[in-house]
């Protein structure tokens, strides 16, 4: 028989993992098609992380948490005004799904086809 104890504290572990994700991590690459150079930015929750370079892909590379927003931006994070491309979830979103890559030029509706940062948002 497993203790009352043992159950109350997985139980407990359980309901706290989605606050303990960490960074949602994106790999983002110079190239089209997930090519040339690339590094990976991990975005915390309400943070703002320029890339070294501009990106014209991405892959995923770590979900963050499941309330977490991805927006990502031609400007950098300092800029006066937010020029963003799209947002995606960063837990499983609609342009974050596992392994695969992700063309800017492909979602972005504004029709830039280059971003140099990313900002997270806590949505609920």
């Amino acid at each position: 028989m497993i203790p009352t104890k043992l159950i109350a504290l997985v139980a407990s572990t359980l309901a706290v993992q989605p606050a303990l994700a960490g960074p949602a991590r994106v790999l983002v690459y110079f190239g089209a098609d997930c090519t040339g150079r690339s590094t990976e930015l991990a975005v915390n929750d309400g943070s703002c992380v320029n890339a070294p370079f501009r990106f014209l892909s991405y892959k995923e590379h770590g979900w963050g948490s499941k309330n977490q927003r991805l927006n990502f931006n031609h400007n950098t994070c300092d800029a006066a005004n937010e020029d963003p491309l799209y947002d995606t979830w960063a837990y499983n979103g609609d342009y974050f799904k596992s392994g695969t890559c992700y063309n800017l030029r492909n979602h972005a509706p504004s029709g830039k086809v280059d971003a140099v940062s990313i900002r997270s948002k806590f949505s609920f």
